[in-house]
């Protein structure tokens, strides 16, 4: 009776009920006349049905309403009244009760089951709420060991990784693990310039391609900033271990699409291996941090496998940064000025700013010995400050002194991080208007990788400079990417060819066609030419026969302190007074 479902609405449970009295007087007529007054044992099935539908009390009226029903189908049989309706009532009080107990017990189940549907709910709240807390404590828990951008394991992710592959690799030998640090170059730069939303989702897109580089047992943890660590597990050979890091690479180096941003990122990697020789991991990722260290002051795209010696090797480039520091407190930097000439005039039409540092005790230094260093501490902004607004100062001077016409102008190298700087141009504007140097006497040489890591915000800041008259060379072209379609983005006003292609000239076939096309190719841009590292005459000579604009080299002059640069130029002041002179006396 449980599996019974009684019905919900009252009037329906009434109509069920009359409908079930019906029945049992229409029965009555017809099994009467063969059971006789046993016929109203029937009258049991209503009563049953009545309790169950409408409990205690709708037995209890039913039950009397059920005497009359009998008595009048009695009287319609033909039985009289009088000495046989007690019977008649005993039967009916029974039947009531009969009804009433149905009833009762209908109310019983109906409670069993309310109690039971909920505990079920009760029951099912319960395991609701386990679910629940068993997800938030693993929410929470990967939380703790993941990073939130990137969905990366984090560094206390990593460690633990690391703490167990050190104990593993010392009991099985075969099992090699190796630990990757990874930076990426100039990222900072990219942070600065475009903002964080934007350096955010090259973290993501980072942290994917690096998903695809590495296998399903490796972690890889971003370890905060631009750094991430890879835990490569079970490789066998050296090799593996390297084609890794090459596929790494390979997949980097495609342009990152963010927004409206087309950015070229590069990354220095530091490589660990043999990690059974380690006891703790802090040792580990300090040699994967000195290692990658050491690949990037080695020129940044690259990597570098640990070895002991570069503990030494960090502690130098502390010491330098540390010296960089107290040479621009102490005004040790100098410059040195590369005269470039006009190749068919052969005259000087301005210098480049050149760089030197006069060590207290090493003398002077090139940039090559420091620079790398200057542009990882970050120290180079304020060296390249000060270069901009001493070889401004002096440009100045010197027109002062000299007045050529056209003015003599000056190029001074300015680095990506001092390219990325949001003020750059106020910066520019301060110099300008401090020195008193027309912008139209400053050129501002950047790389060819500078300018192509982010396209369009390097045309829009080119722009801006030309608006103050300074013009824009691209630096070492050739080196790089060298394409038309990103010149034809770029409004820049000088190439200047790598030293590598001039030296080429009288050596290679090859040389003059290629030399021949970059020329062409700037021409048709409206771009003049120069030519960097002339050092023979036969290089001099093609030159002028490829119409190239300018040129600088030894040949030429090489670079020179002040002083030097001064006499050249009076020499040449004086040597345009005497033929002005003798042209007027012609």
């Amino acid at each position: 009776m449980a599996a019974m479902k009684t019905p919900s609405n009252l009037y329906l449970r009434i109509l069920l009920a009359l409908a079930s009295l019906a029945v049992y007087a229409i029965i009555f007529f017809f099994i009467y006349s063969l059971a006789g007054p046993a016929t109203m044992v029937l009258a049991v099935i209503p009563m049953i049905i009545i309790g169950w539908l409408l409990g205690v009390r709708g037995s209890l009226v039913f039950g009397i309403l059920s005497v009359p029903v009998n008595n009048m189908s009695l009287r319609m049989m033909g039985v009289p009244e009088g000495g046989g309706m007690i019977p008649h009532l005993m039967a009916g009080f029974v039947f009531t009760l009969i009804g009433m107990i149905v009833g009762r017990i209908k109310q019983l189940i109906d409670q069993v089951n309310k109690q039971a549907e909920e505990l079920r709910e009760e029951r099912n709240i319960l395991h609701e709420e386990m679910e629940k807390r068993i997800k938030a404590e693993e929410r929470l828990i990967h939380e703790a060991l993941h990073d939130p951008l990137t969905n990366l394991p984090n560094r206390r992710l990593l460690v633990n990784r690391l703490e167990h592959a050190i104990q593993w690799n010392k009991r099985h030998l075969d099992d090699k693990f190796a630990l990757l640090y990874l930076d990426f170059d100039r990222f900072k730069i990219i942070n600065d310039s475009l903002g964080h939303n934007v350096g955010d989702q090259l973290l993501i897109e980072m942290a994917r391609r690096l998903k695809v580089s590495v296998r399903a047992v490796d972690t890889i943890a971003r370890l905060g900033g631009d750094e991430f660590a890879i835990l490569l597990e079970a490789f066998k050979t050296v090799e593996e271990v390297l084609a890794i890091v090459k596929r790494i690479q390979h997949n980097l180096s495609a342009p990152f699409e963010v927004g409206e941003n087309s950015i070229v990122m590069t990354a220095s990697l530091g490589i660990v291996m043999n990690l059974f020789r380690y006891e703790r991991q802090e040792d580990i990722m300090r040699d994967a941090d000195i290692a990658m260290y050491s690949a990037k002051v080695g020129g940044r795209n690259r990597f570098k496998v640990f070895d002991t010696s570069m503990r030494a090797e960090a502690e130098n480039i502390l010491k330098l940064e540390n010296s960089l520091r107290k040479a621009i407190e102490n005004g040790e930097f100098r410059i040195h000025y590369q005269p470039i000439f006009s190749l068919k005039k052969q005259q000087i039409t301005g210098f480049e700013a050149l760089l030197r540092w006069e060590h207290p005790k090493k003398g002077l230094l090139h940039p090559a010995d420091f620079i790398n260093a200057a542009e990882e501490s970050g120290l180079i902004v304020p060296i390249g400050q000060w270069v901009l607004r001493e070889a401004c100062r002096q440009m100045k001077q010197w027109q002062m002194q000299f007045s050529m016409e056209p003015p003599l102008s000056i190029s001074v190298n300015l680095s990506s991080r001092q390219f990325a700087q949001p003020d750059l141009a106020g910066q520019i504007t301060a110099v300008l208007e401090e020195t008193g140097l027309s912008g139209a006497s400053l050129l501002l040489e950047l790389t060819e990788t500078t300018l192509i890591e982010d396209i369009e915000t390097a045309a829009a800041k080119i722009e801006y400079l030309q608006t103050l008259g300074v013009g824009v060379e691209i630096d070492d072209f050739g080196t790089g990417y060298s394409s038309l379609g990103y010149l034809r983005r770029l409004p820049v006003n000088n190439l200047k060819i790598d030293r590598s292609f001039i030296s080429t000239l009288g050596v290679s076939k090859s040389g003059i066609p290629i030399i021949r096309a970059i020329i062409a190719m700037a021409n048709s841009l409206d771009m003049k030419v120069i030519a960097e590292g002339i050092e023979t005459q036969e290089q001099m000579n093609n030159l002028i026969k490829l119409d190239c604009d300018y040129g600088q080299g030894f040949l030429l002059n090489k670079p020179v302190d002040g002083q030097a640069a001064q006499a050249l130029i009076k020499g040449q002041f004086l040597k345009e007074k005497k033929q002005q002179s003798e042209s007027i006396y012609l």
